[in-house]
Formats: C-alpha cells, sequence, structure tokens
C-alpha cells in the first residue's frame, strides 16, 4: 500500500528439509521446493524424498516491502501427476536478515514438518511512518423527524468499523472522521466529504480511501428531468431528514447521483483506490429489520416529499467532457470506487445481535468477522463476497470496475489472460471455469498453467469430456489414482481440438526485411491461429513492413465489408504471434452466436442522440433510434453525446452484456455488465406491451454517455456493438482486451471462484456503427 516502495536485492537459501512423512518417502518419489517472489519464480533441484534432505541452494530475488516470499513443496512419482504437499507464506518485510530460520510446514497429520532458510541482505530499518490510509465513517441511530423510526445498530457498526481499521492499519485519529447522529447531518455529510477527502491535502494519489454509512435508506419520487428507471432515486437519510432549516426550508435526503458525483470527483482528485461500504437498504422496497422484536430496526423509510429538481445543483452543474465525464471527473462509470452493499434489490437487510450483546447489522458483522480471520493473507473484494456466510434472506453485493482488486489496495492477481480456474468438487470431479463460449469442445486439453509457463514437460492433461456455456468437467487423459491438486490450480488450453475456434492466417514471405512462417509458428498456450497456404482459404493475411511494423489485411467477409482492410500495427516480431492470438480471440467473440437460439428477435438494441446536460441526458426522440435494422450512419459531431437502451421483449427475466468491438485496434470494451452475480437478473421480462430497458450511457445507473472519436487520417470509421443476453449470470470478463499490440503485457484477473453458470437460454445481438466526417 506504501506507494514509495523500494526495491532490495535480497538472497534466499533454501538449507534442508526435516520430518517428511513416511508414506512421502520412497525410493521413486521426488521432491522440489518452488520458491515464489511476486511475478519471480524459481526452484530447487529434485532429490529424493527421505526423511530429511539437506539442499543448501541460494537463490537472488528482487523485492518490495509489500512482497511476500512464498514457498511450496512439490513430490514427483512415475506416472503420477505433480503433487503440492505444502506450501507456507513469508513475511520479508518482518524477517530478520542473515541467519538461519525455521518454518513449520503445514501438514495433514500431526506430525511435523520443518524448513529451515536463509535471507541474506541489508538489515531492515524502519519503513516511512505515514499511513496510507483515510476513512470516512457514519452511523446514526437518531433521527429528528418523529415521521422516521430511531435505529439501534448503526452507530455500534460505525465504531466497529473504526476499531477494526485503526486495529488494521493504526490509523491515526486525524486520518479518520466519524459522524454519528446529531453530527452526521446532511450538511454535515456533505461538507466533511469534501474537506476530509477531496480537499485533504495529507491525502496522496492512490492512497486508501475508506466511506462507510449505516443508517436508513430512502426511495423518493424523481423530478421530471432526473434520470430513472422506475420514477424513483435513492438516497442516504441523514439525521436532520424532513427537518426546517432557519429558513423554513425542508432537508432532504443525499441522492444516489449526488453521492455518485463525489466518489466521481474524489477519484479524479485522489485515485480510484476506494472502497464504499453500505450497510443500509438503497434500492426499491428494501428494508432493514430484524427477527427479533427486541430491535425495532426497519432501516428504510420512504419519503414522500418531492425532490426538488435543483437540489444539490451546485455539485451536479451543467458540465461536458470529451467522454461525457465533467470537467473535475476523469474515471469512467463504475471505475472510481467498489461497492459493498449489505442485498439486493427487494430484499431485506437485517439486523442481529453481536456476539458480545450488541445491536448490529447482518452485513457488518459477517464482514468484519471475514476481514479480521484472512488477517495479512491478500484477497479481492469478489473472494471476500464469496466467503461471507449465508445470510437471512440477503446477497450482499460487490460491485465496480475494480472490484477483482486486492481490498483497500490499488493491485490485484496477475494471471495469463488464458488461464482458467480449476476447482476439485467433494465428489473429485473436476470442474474448469471455461466452456463453449470460448470455443471449448469435448476433446479440448489443458495443461497446469505453471508447467506451460516454465517450460516443463507437463506431468498432467486434462480432457473435457462434458461442455457447457461457461465449464467443462475434466477427467486425466491417463487414469490417475489420489489425485491432488492445490486450491489454486489454474489451466491453459494445450489443444483446442476445435477448428472453428482457429483463425487461419497466411504469410507473406519477405526477405528484406525477413519474414517466414517460422516467426509466427513459435511454441505457446493456447495458440488461437493456425497458419495456411493459400490467401483464398484464410481470414487474414499479414505482411512485414519493416522490423516493428506489420500490416494486417482482414479476408474474412464481415470484417472486410465494414472496414478498411489494412490496420498496420507496431510491434516487436517476437511478440507477432500473441498479438495474432489476439485478433483471434477478437474475430471468435464478434461472430459468436448460439445455433440453438430460442430468444430470436426478442432482445434489440436502441441507439440515441442525447440532449440536455450531464446529469439529465434523454434520447433525442425527433431523431429516433438510429440503429435501423441494426446499423447506424451519422455525421461525427465533436459534442455529440449518445446513449444506448436494450430492449426486452421476450418472457423471460435477463442478465445482459453489452460490448463494443473496435476493428481498428482489435480491443474489445464492456460497455455494460451485470455488476454482482449474486444479483436478480436486471433486465426484466415484458409484463405490458412495451419492452422492458437498461440504459446504457444515461438514465438511472447508465453512467456517462458515450462519445465517439475517429483516428487521425481518415474520414470515416467502424465499430461492432455485440450484445450477449442469458437467463443465468455468466462470467464475460474474459470478452473485454485491450488494443491486441498491448495483449503481451500480463492482465490483473480474479481468482475467485465465482458462480458459473450454464444459461439453458442465451443469445447474442450484433449492430454495426458507421460515423463519417464528411
Amino acid at each position: 500500500m506504501d506507494r514509495n516502495e523500494k526495491f532490495e536485492e535480497i538472497k534466499f537459501t533454501v538449507i534442508s528439509i526435516e520430518g517428511l512423512r513416511p508414506n512421502l518417502c520412497s525410493l521413486f518419489s521426488k521432491l522440489h521446493l518452488e520458491i515464489r517472489v511476486g511475478a519471480q519464480v524459481h526452484r530447487t533441484t529434485s532429490a529424493r524424498a527421505m526423511a530429511s534432505y539437506v539442499w543448501n541452494e541460494e537463490f537472488s530475488f528482487s523485492s518490495t516491502d509489500s512482497d511476500d516470499l512464498t514457498l511450496m513443496l512439490y513430490r514427483t512419482r512415475p506416472f503420477s501427476p505433480l503433487a503440492l504437499i505444502s506450501n507456507v507464506t513469508v513475511l520479508t518485510e518482518l524477517e530478520p536478515r542473515n541467519q538461519d530460520l525455521v518454518k513449520m510446514l503445514p501438514s495433514s497429520n500431526k506430525r511435523s514438518m520443518t524448513l529451515t532458510f536463509r535471507l541474506q541482505g541489508p538489515e531492515r530499518t524502519l519503513r516511512d511512518p505515514r499511513c496510507p490510509v483515510f476513512a470516512f465513517i457514519i452511523g446514526i441511530d437518531e433521527y429528528v423527524s418523529n415521521s422516521i423510526p430511531n435505529l439501534k445498530g448503526c452507530v455500534n457498526d460505525a465504531q466497529t468499523i473504526k476499531t477494526f481499521l485503526t486495529n488494521r492499519f493504526h490509523i491515526p485519529e486525524s486520518q479518520i472522521a466519524i459522524l454519528v447522529n446529531a453530527d452526521a447531518t446532511r450538511d454535515i455529510i456533505l461538507e466533511k466529504f469534501q474537506s476530509h477527502l477531496i480537499d485533504n491535502s495529507a491525502i496522496e494519489q492512490d492512497d486508501t480511501i475508506i466511506i462507510y454509512y449505516a443508517g436508513h435508506g430512502s426511495r423518493a419520487k424523481a423530478p421530471d428531468s432526473w434520470p430513472s428507471t422506475d420514477g424513483k432515486i435513492e438516497t442516504l437519510v441523514p439525521h436532520d431528514e424532513r427537518a426546517k432549516t432557519l429558513d423554513g426550508q425542508v432537508v432532504h435526503g443525499i441522492p444516489d447521483r449526488t453521492i455518485n458525483t463525489l466518489l466521481s470527483r474524489l477519484a479524479t482528485a485522489k485515485g480510484n483506490n476506494i472502497t464504499v461500504i453500505f450497510d443500509c437498504c438503497h434500492s426499491g422496497g428494501i428494508t432493514r429489520d430484524s427477527g427479533s422484536s427486541i430491535l425495532p430496526v426497519p432501516r428504510f423509510v420512504e419519503t414522500l416529499v418531492p425532490i426538488p429538481e435543483h437540489l444539490d445543483w451546485n455539485l451536479l452543474g451543467a458540465r461536458s467532457g470529451n467522454v461525457d465525464l465533467p470537467s473535475d471527473i476523469k474515471h469512467k462509470f463504475m471505475h472510481s470506487h467498489v461497492l459493498l452493499a449489505a442485498c439486493r434489490e427487494q430484499q431485506r437487510a437485517r439486523e442481529c445481535i453481536s456476539a458480545s450483546g450488541e445491536p448490529c447489522g447482518f452485513f457488518t458483522d459477517s464482514l468484519i468477522k471475514q476481514l479480521r480471520g484472512i488477517g495479512p493473507n491478500r484477497i479481492t473484494y469478489a473472494q471476500l463476497l464469496d466467503l461471507l456466510p449465508t445470510l437471512p434472506d440477503q446477497n450482499p453485493q460487490c460491485e465496480g470496475a475494480n472490484k477483482d482488486r486486492f481490498i483497500f489496495d490499488l493491485e490485484g492477481p496477475v494471471h495469463d489472460p488464458m488461464s482458467h480456474a480449476l476447482t476439485m468438487r467433494e465428489d473429485g470431479t473436476l470442474e474448469v471455469d471455461t466452456g463453449s463460449m470460448r470455443g471449448v469442445v469435448i476433446g479440448t486439453q489443458f495443461i497446469p498453467e505453471r508447467d506451460a509457463r516454465c517450460g516443463l514437460e507437463p506431468q498432467l492433461v486434462l480432457v473435457a469430456v462434458s461442455v457447457n456455456l461457461n465449464s467443462s468437467m475434466l477427467i486425466p487423459t491417463v487414469p490417475v489414482e489420489n489425485l491432488v491438486l492445490p486450491e489454486s490450480t489454474r489451466l491453459v488450453v494445450s489443444d483446442w481440438k476445435n477448428d472453428a475456434v482457429m483463425m487461419k492466417v497466411y504469410v507473406h514471405f519477405s526477405e528484406i526485411p525477413q519474414f517466414t512462417v517460422s516467426d509466427v509458428s513459435v511454441q505457446r498456450r493456447g495458440p488461437r491461429f493456425l497458419v495456411v497456404e493459400c490467401p483464398n482459404n484464410a481470414d487474414l493475411a499479414v505482411r512485414r513492413i519493416s522490423e516493428v511494423e506489420f500490416s494486417i489485411t482482414r479476408l474474412d467477409p464481415k470484417l472486410s465489408r465494414y472496414v478498411v482492410p489494412d490496420v498496420k500495427l507496431n510491434v516487436p516480431l517476437e511478440n507477432l504471434p500473441c498479438v495474432l492470438d489476439a485478433v483471434a480471440q477478437f474475430n471468435y467473440f464478434l461472430g459468436r452466436h448460439n445455433g440453438n437460439d430460442s430468444l430470436g428477435n426478442e432482445v434489440k438494441i436502441e441507439m440515441y442522440r442525447l440532449g440536455g446536460e450531464y446529469g439529465a441526458r434523454v434520447p433525442n426522440l425527433e431523431l429516433g433510434n438510429l440503429l435501423i435494422d441494426n446499423e447506424a450512419r451519422f455525421r461525427l459531431e465533436p459534442e455529440g453525446k449518445y446513449g444506448f437502451a436494450i430492449c426486452n421483449y421476450s418472457q423471460y427475466d435477463l442478465f445482459p452484456y453489452l460490448f463494443y468491438f473496435d476493428p481498428a485496434t482489435y480491443s474489445v470494451d464492456a460497455w455494460y455488465k451485470p455488476q454482482s452475480p449474486t444479483m436478480e437478473p436486471p433486465l426484466k421480462a415484458k409484463s405490458s406491451p412495451e419492452p422492458t430497458r437498461i440504459t446504457v450511457g444515461y438514465g438511472a445507473g447508465g453512467g456517462y454517455a458515450f462519445q465517439f472519436v475517429i483516428p487521425e487520417g481518415v474520414t470515416s470509421d467502424t465499430g461492432f456493438l455485440k450484445l450477449f443476453i442469458s437467463t443465468k449470470y455468466l462470467d464475460m470478463s474474459r470478452v473485454e482486451q485491450p488494443a491486441a499490440a498491448d495483449t503481451v503485457i500480463g492482465r490483473r484477473d480474479s481468482q475467485a471462484q465465482r458462480p458459473v453458470m450454464d444459461a439453458q437460454i442465451w443469445s447474442a445481438v450484433d449492430a454495426v456503427v458507421t460515423m463519417f466526417i464528411k
């Protein structure tokens, strides 16, 4: 979390291991240690498994204060897969240097295994005493208005959060602002948000910022000019809501759009390492109550007083920006923060009695227990939510584009984007979190990512025997008795066994600069293309122009129909195969459709030019829907703002996923995704002659409007909208990708075992957007 960490060169010496279990020792068993520091990996030589063994092998690492060192003990046997015996993490910043250290290796029986090692390097010095964590905490039990019932557990929750953060991060009092009851008026909350967070010069860029609220949530009728899907907006209820000011004005709640604007402005000023925790009801029909009669705890009140149209206009004002972000906001919608919320729509966020006998929120109580339990271990927001126990009639939500970061941090797990999580079920069956959506078929083969990364001969090959949309069941190609795999095992495809997923590439041979088939036929993980001898059989042709410039000619009918045939890519030759793999993935998902589509034409995309100012944009109904037969063509205007509507004419509640495919760079951006796997389907079934709609780029929760840009040197450009819809939540994160030329750099990917659903019904809709200058 310290943004000023310095690298330190350290030497790690593996000395010996003792106490190996007898059942692991045999003439044919061998052991080795794998040592990991960040992305650096070393392994010892393999040695015959004995009760004790001396290695005395030395390795060098470049380490920072935040890097942990992980030791993994593996065993190999003939005709058996690699088996993880034990692992332990060493906190390098806390361990002394230049002396023998002993760590106990966890074991499944009572026999202890110990590892002796040594860290060599400069003695540790005290780290920068500055604590880069700031918190704003609000808890409201008491309300001025008699029409708003008082609560009992919110102040307790706020104090619990403050105690946890103080103990966890040793935060100075000056870096925690806490408002409870009478101190948490509307004006004070907004002023403290500004002074303690946005305008606080002590907060440096990318410091950790934690915002917590426990109290009433409410819903109010939206003013006519405010965007809303059902005529309502959500609000937080301050201590003095419904009271009157000295000049006789009614105090109103704090609307969701005010909160989102403040969070976006905070992210612009201080970075988007922001965690927001709401233990209240913040959407339609949700109350917070208890099964116990001793707790008068409804944490929801309906607001009947109309919200003024110009409420908080001093914060929202009329603004415009080059991506429709206000001039003082730079992060895209839902990129400014991660939200942890107590429950989803139409549920009750309940209270309980804590272990100490005090009223508290079920959600806050469970959250704190999990945070205390994980200790110093790094875990993502999505993983944390998965660890929460089942709560009574409520499903906590985790929302935000950065929910796969480690909690309270900017970083997240780094994985090969082509790798997939493997899960061993209780019955011993193996399931990988990829399926037919990505091109897996019965017979597709996988190997452990670790073997592929290190260039090792795979100890285990798994083959798909059952394939669903987003998951597959695997078995070893060679039967294995008592197969044991670490929980963190990830797999990569070694052989697709599926010609449909393979893009066909024709290589233009040249001597100066030299370019041959062998330049793109290098061995790598999960290749997505194959080289063909004739351009008539190819989807794409590649020509080398200079040392680092290549020309790509699109030969497939869909892309060549709409876009400029040739694309220039500037990449080193050694990166070209990975870039072509990314191009192949782009083409694959762009062309993906369900052969058994039962939704037909019952889900549609509409595109509108938007009018009005930021915060209140509405479709230009005179121009109407720009997509005619799923194609839009329009003259580009520099300040033009656009939004989309996803329309459901079907009888099914659906999860929609809207992506924008840019053929100029082969990038894929997600423009709409359901925020949480535990949420209800957001696109409801049609219940009247008119379809139900989700708006993207305008309306309640639709985010910022979209603007289009044409690359320099051309007068027109074309992109593709791709809408996937399903009756079940799908993890579609791997559809997204940066520009193809940038994909050789590793990206963060969640380790969380997300719920992988296989939809009974899914479909895809394509739309083409062409803009021109003249």
